[in-house]
């Protein structure tokens, strides 16, 4: 994830550039002030009047650049939050379906909240403000510089200190917050949990204690933030009265040079002007330090999460489907489970070929399926389309040949439009014949706007058959070499799914593999075969 900063490396050295020539500007009109107070004193007005001018412009031109400084600043943190985020995101689509599946989806939610916060806050926002106070700092140095050179030595020990005093107290504040990371992952978990199972809170009087559960979490994550800002605020007490004990001894060291008559009334404000622009500086870089080397732990985190167990890489490139899947001596079981769900299938899939699979729930028709949409590959034997062996066909390749229609049907919080065409271009006619083959058509034209009416979370606007039929919609628009359906019509009254049914099969350019408990008399004699599965026997 790091080398992603790498790309917005340009933006953030502009923000520095910017934020330098600030600085220095700054400094300059901060010098040429305590000039003309020495001019001042000395009574030498025709000096004033040649420098005044000059100094009025350059004062006039911090406005400006103060303002460039502010949006250079934004620029960087919003091109670089973008970044980060597009990349977590696109790595997390290039995971295995089945490794997906597997772990919680609140993990990946807390990753892209809570933890990209905590990275915006202490390393994308950090790495920003170090660098500019030290700019700021260098200012103050210079300043020191042009009445005493000596001062300059007192600065780099002053860094120096408290930068180790920054590594010492690094270890403690990245295990705080990679614990209040892990917190913040289980408690996403939890929240999903509750919501997800709202109804049956209510239905069984749960709420006073879910709501007590949920204090107790709540209390627990504030703890662990309560902690952090306490080590935060006794590492930054002690590094400030170290800061605030070196600069005063610099203040009374220029003092008594000014009563001895070594540097000028001038000079004397200049070196307090100077150590005034390091303290602050110093003060910013000295907090930021801890939080910036406890970003560590969050992108070993964050990176962790995009991990795929299956190493395989796939090498032969699917341009269409010709022939047929054979399942030769395919075996499964699932990695937790030593359990065979499947073993010794043996089956030919012919292009354009309607095949039902039947069977009792728990006996691998899912799994089947699963092999099918190339989830999992076998534990044993081989599955081959067109004499590849499907393992080593590339899934975005073999995923544009294929068309899903399941029974948990997932609706985007869309237009009925965008979520029959998911976001492609048809022609109006071939939208219109989906529609109508899967029996949409009156309830598209009693809706307020048409295919223009907006779908609200996942359908709840909306009937469970009006639903599955939209998803049908959606598979027979994709115009796919072969269709999967997993228990499609599950949510279809009976005479509705037999229409729906009768009418894929008689598509001819598509291969048709229907998992379902139900099976229709008057359309079993549609199907080339009917395979039942029971246990693991064929």
């Amino acid at each position: 994830m790091l080398k992603k900063l790498y790309k917005v490396l340009p933006f953030l050295i502009i923000a520095l550039v910017v934020s330098a020539a600030a600085a220095l500007l700054d400094g300059l009109v901060t010098r040429d002030m305590m000039g003309l107070l020495d001019y001042a004193l000395s009574g030498d007005l025709e000096a004033i009047r040649e420098r005044a001018p000059k100094l009025l412009l350059t004062a006039t031109m911090m406005v400006p650049l103060g303002i460039l400084e502010v949006a250079a600043n934004h620029l960087y943190k919003r091109k670089t939050n973008v970044k980060l985020k597009n990349y977590y995101i696109s790595r997390v689509f290039l995971k295995n379906i089945s490794k997906f599946q597997k772990e919680n989806t609140a993990r990946y939610i807390s990753a892209m909240t809570n933890d990209f916060n905590t990275l915006e806050i202490n390393l994308i926002a950090v790495i920003h403000t170090v660098c500019s106070n030290l700019l700021s700092f260098l200012v103050g140095i210079w300043l020191l510089s042009t009445v005493d050179k000596k001062l300059i030595a007192l600065a780099i020990v002053l860094i120096l200190l408290n930068l180790l005093i920054s590594l010492l107290t690094s270890k403690p504040t990245k295990k705080a917050y990679k614990e209040r990371s892990d917190l913040f992952d289980d408690y996403t978990t939890y929240i999903k949990e509750i919501l997800s199972a709202f109804h049956i809170v209510k239905n069984y009087n749960l709420q006073e204690r879910v709501t007590e559960d949920y204090n107790k979490k709540s209390e627990v994550i504030q703890q662990k933030g309560y902690i952090i800002e306490r080590l935060f605020s006794f590492i930054s007490s002690t590094q400030n009265f170290m800061i605030s004990s070196s600069i005063y001894g610099i203040i009374g060291g220029v003092g008594y040079m000014a009563l001895t008559g070594k540097i000028t009334v001038g000079g004397l404000l200049l070196v307090v002007e100077g150590v005034q622009r390091m303290n602050w500086p110093v003060f910013q870089i000295i907090e930021s330090l801890p939080k910036l080397f406890s970003s560590g732990n969050i992108i070993q985190k964050i990176e962790g999460s995009l991990g795929n167990t299956d190493s395989h890489v796939e090498t032969i490139a699917l341009k269409e489907f010709k022939d047929k899947i054979e399942f030769k001596d395919v075996a499964f079981h699932y990695e937790e489970d030593d359990t065979l769900i499947l073993s010794d299938v043996n089956l030919e899939f012919k292009k354009n070929g309607k095949y039902l699979i039947v069977g009792p729930s728990g006996g691998g028709k899912s799994t089947l399926l699963k092999l099918f949409r190339k989830y999992f590959n076998p534990t044993q034997g081989s599955i081959y389309i067109d004499g590849h062996n499907m393992k080593d066909v590339k899934r975005e390749d073999y995923f544009l040949k294929i068309a899903n229609i399941e029974q948990q049907v997932f609706i985007f919080e869309d237009t009925v439009l965008n979520n029959i065409t998911l976001y492609k271009e048809y022609s109006e006619e071939e939208i219109n014949q989906a529609i109508k083959m899967s029996g949409l058509t009156d309830f598209v034209e009693k809706l307020p706007k048409g295919l223009d009416t907006v779908i609200y979370d996942n359908g709840r606007n909306i009937s469970g058959g009006e639903r599955s039929r939209i998803v049908i919609a959606r598979a027979l628009l994709n115009k796919a070499s072969i269709l999967f359906m997993d228990e499609a019509f599950a949510s279809l009254d009976m005479e509705r799914a037999r229409e729906i049914e009768k009418t894929i099969l008689a598509l001819k350019d598509i291969t048709v593999i229907n998992v379902s408990h139900v099976l229709f008399k008057d359309t079993r004699d549609m199907y080339d075969r009917v395979i039942t599965i029971k246990k693991t026997a064929y």
